[in-house]
C-alpha cells in the first residue's frame, strides 16, 4: 500500500490519465463545492488510495475516498484540481475552478492589505493592464467561516476615478482569517476578480507604545503596554544609551525592564510578535534624567 501511494505521489500529473481519456475511470462527476471548500466525486470500483493535487502538486489524501477539503479556496484564480487514484493502474480526473472569465490582465493587480495603528486596515491595488477605461473595482472582505461578505466603506481613487485603495476603520470585529476580493465591472467587458486570503496577525504593522519610567539613583523601572487585536504575545528589544557611552541592546520577555545605575539615558524599543519572522520598526527615543526619570519630549533618532 505504501509503495503504491509513493508511486502515485511521484507520478507527474501530466502523466496521469484524464477522465476524458479513459471512460473506465472509477472517478466520475467531479465537482467543487465552494460553500464547504470540498472537491467531491462519485466513486465506483476498487481503489486503494485517492489523493488530491493542485496544479500538479500533491495536497492531501481524500477523506473516505469521497472528497478532499481545502483550508483555502480562491474564488478568482483559475486552478487545476486533479483527483488521482491507485489500483492495478493509476486513474485521474481533473477540473478547472473557478471557470475562466474575461481577460486575466483586466483584473486588479498587486492586491495587498495591512493592519496598522491598532484599529485600522488598508488594502491597495492597481488597475489591470488590460482593463478597459470605464473599469471600476470594488473590494469586499469575506469571513471564511460564515461566508459573510461586506463591501469596503471608504475608497480612494486614481486620476480616472477608479477605486485603488480601501480603508476600514474598525478591525476588532473581523476574524483572524479573512479573504479579500476585488471585483471589477465594465459596460463592455467581463472583469475577473482578484482575491487574497490572509491571517490578520501576520499582516499587522505593530504600533509601538510610549515608554514610561520610575527611578531613583540606584535603578530605573521602564514600562510599556502593547495594543493589538490579533497579536498577543511579544518579546522586546531595547536600545539603551547611558550618557555619552556607546548604545547597547537588551532583550525583555515582558513589558518592563529594570535598568541599574541609570543616570541620564536614552532608550528606544522594538517588538517581535509570536509567529512573526521580522521585528517591528524602532519606537521614538525617550530620554530620562537623574531627577526621578523626568523625561524630555520624544524625538526621532538620527
Amino acid at each position: 500500500m505504501a509503495f503504491l501511494w509513493l508511486a502515485l505521489c511521484l507520478t507527474p500529473a501530466c502523466c496521469l490519465l484524464h477522465k476524458d481519456e479513459d471512460p473506465e475511470s472509477p472517478i466520475k462527476n467531479l465537482q467543487m463545492q465552494p460553500e464547504t471548500r470540498r472537491l467531491t466525486w462519485d466513486l465506483s470500483g476498487n481503489v486503494s488510495e485517492i489523493g488530491c493535487f493542485i496544479n500538479s502538486r500533491f495536497i492531501t489524501k481524500a477523506t473516505d475516498k469521497r472528497y478532499c477539503e481545502f483550508r483555502v479556496l480562491s474564488s478568482c484564480q483559475v486552478t487545476n484540481f486533479t483527483v488521482a487514484s491507485t489500483g492495478d493502474r493509476p486513474f485521474s480526473a481533473g477540473i478547472l475552478y473557478p471557470r475562466p472569465e474575461g481577460h486575466p490582465e483586466a483584473a486588479a493587480q498587486r492586491l495587498g492589505c495591512w493592519v496598522h495603528d491598532v484599529d485600522f486596515l488598508t488594502c491597495s491595488w492597481e488597475a489591470g493592464r488590460a482593463a478597459p477605461g470605464d473599469v471600476q473595482y470594488r473590494l469586499y472582505w469575506q469571513d471564511l467561516k460564515t461566508y459573510e461578505e461586506e463591501e469596503c466603506p471608504r475608497y480612494a481613487v486614481d486620476d480616472r476615478g477608479t477605486h485603488i485603495r480601501c480603508h476600514f476603520d474598525d478591525v476588532s470585529r473581523l476574524r483572524e482569517h479573512v479573504q479579500f476580493l476585488v471585483k471589477g465591472t465594465s459596460k463592455g467587458a467581463r472583469i475577473p476578480c482578484s482575491d487574497l486570503t490572509v491571517e490578520l496577525a501576520r499582516i499587522e504593522r505593530l504600533s509601538l507604545p510610549n515608554i514610561t519610567g520610575m527611578c531613583n539613583k540606584s535603578y530605573s523601572v521602564m514600562e510599556w503596554k502593547m495594543s493589538s487585536h490579533f497579536n498577543h504575545r511579544f518579546t522586546y528589544e531595547l536600545e539603551i544609551q547611558k550618557g555619552s557611552d556607546a548604545a547597547y541592546t537588551e532583550k525583555a520577555p515582558d513589558s518592563y525592564f529594570v535598568l541599574p545605575n541609570p543616570g541620564n539615558y536614552a532608550v528606544r524599543l522594538r517588538a517581535h510578535a509570536r509567529f512573526r519572522k521580522t521585528w517591528s520598526e524602532w519606537s521614538a527615543v525617550r530620554r530620562f534624567g537623574t531627577r526621578c526619570c523626568r523625561n524630555s519630549s520624544p524625538r526621532s533618532r538620527t
